[in-house]
């Protein structure tokens, strides 16, 4: 028996040997020598972005084991880089850790009550705050007043009238390219009869937009504004207002331009 055990003991040191052995031949074999990252950039600011991302990442893991390397890991790390969405996150073996990121589009801003602007992406993702309304990209956000939002950085906004709003711009993104093409500000105020909102839009040349009850068809009144405002004269689009109204019935109409503002 005593000679079975020193066997079995014999056996299970040997086995532990050679595990070490193996896993330190793999160690030596898979470990991260490079780290590729495709980037999708908008602006400088960007750029320099994926410089520090780089270098962070290269410090912390080139010289590591690829085989233990944590992806959840690497997402943390590239989350402290708000402006930036992952697309992809991989090891490819022996020695590469890969990324691919997006660089995500400023497109609005609102005032905090601590004086600072939340930024927004395109899809209402909060990303960050900013001492200014300032666009990467340059210019300035498109500037959301009235709107009581929730929701706190790396989270989408949420608010009344929120969804509307962005299916309401996405209309406009999707025929100017983006968004902030054209439009500079949208306010929520509330109707004269105060049982409905209203979007007063500013647009870029100077003309304003009244929307009434944006909850209602609110891509088709979008598209309608876009429309009418293309068929007005370079002139006209400078300044004034026109609006678009609910009529008894379910649809909608949209007025003639006015010279003056009606506020």
């Amino acid at each position: 028996m005593k000679r079975k055990g020193k066997i079995l003991l014999a056996t299970a040191i040997g086995v532990f040997l050679l595990a070490a052995v193996i896993g330190a031949a793999l160690n030596a074999v898979f470990t991260v020598t490079d780290v590729k990252i495709g980037y999708a950039t908008l602006s400088d600011e960007g750029v320099a972005d994926c410089y520090a991302l780089q270098e962070e990442l290269e410090e912390k893991y080139v010289g590591s084991s690829t085989t233990f390397l944590d992806l959840g890991e690497v997402e943390e790390i590239v989350r402290r880089y708000p402006a930036f969405r992952a697309e992809k996150i991989e090891k490819h073996f022996p020695a590469t850790l890969s990324l691919t990121l997006t660089e995500r589009k400023e497109t609005y801003a609102f005032a905090r009550q601590n004086g600072k602007y939340a930024v927004l992406d395109e899809t209402g993702l909060f990303l960050y705050e900013k001492e200014e309304n300032l666009n990467r990209r340059g210019g300035e956000n498109i500037l959301l007043e009235g709107f009581e939002f929730t929701g706190e950085e790396g989270e989408t906004v949420g608010g009344k009238y929120f969804t509307e709003l962005l299916t309401f711009c996405g209309v406009f993104a999707e025929s100017l390219g983006d968004v902030r093409a054209n439009l500079t500000s949208v306010s929520l105020i509330s109707a004269v009869n105060e049982t409905e909102g209203v979007f007063r839009l500013r647009l870029k040349e100077g003309v304003y937009v009244d929307v009434f009850n944006p909850s209602h068809l609110t891509k088709q009144k979008a598209e309608s504004v876009l429309s009418y405002y293309q068929s007005l004269s370079d002139m006209q689009k400078l300044y004034g207002f026109f609006d678009v109204v609910d009529y008894v019935g379910g649809g909608f109409t949209v007025s003639k331009h006015r010279d003056k503002l009606p506020f």
